[in-house]
């Protein structure tokens, strides 16, 4: 049992987007609103496309940047505040880390296609200059 769940754990950090995908399935058709059904996804997926781009970073260029998205994480969460606080006079903190978690997501979400994209290149690049 428990490999079976190493499995699913390990293809769901591999490829984000299968879960992003099956998160938004299931709830799609589980609730019929597809508008609540991305934003269920995009809230439920972020940690995997953090956790695939920390691998992928550790894998190109064996970099442990830990320390780097914490302290992204809590760069973006001050600015998101101070504008929050700007905008609105009173801080609700509720709407503010929803807002600074969807923002983690599209920014690793780019990051994991950047850097896909990159692993390839660079992988292609160390294999054919080892000819």
């Amino acid at each position: 049992m428990s490999e079976v769940f190493v499995f699913i754990a390990a293809t769901l950090v591999t490829v984000p987007l299968l879960g992003l995908y099956l998160v938004y399935l299931v709830a799609v058709k589980s609730t019929r609103n597809k508008l609540f059904s991305i934003k269920l996804a995009v809230d439920c997926t972020t940690l995997l496309f953090m956790i695939a781009v920390y691998f992928i970073i550790l894998q190109i260029w064996n970099l442990s940047l830990t320390w780097l998205f914490i302290l992204f994480f809590l760069l973006s969460g001050i600015i998101f505040t101070f504008v929050h606080w700007k905008l609105y006079e009173d801080i609700n903190i509720q709407k503010v880390m929803k807002g600074v978690w969807r923002f983690q997501f599209f920014v690793f979400f780019f990051l994991y296609f950047v850097l896909i994209f990159l692993g390839v290149i660079v992988t292609y690049a160390s294999a054919a200059g080892g000819r």
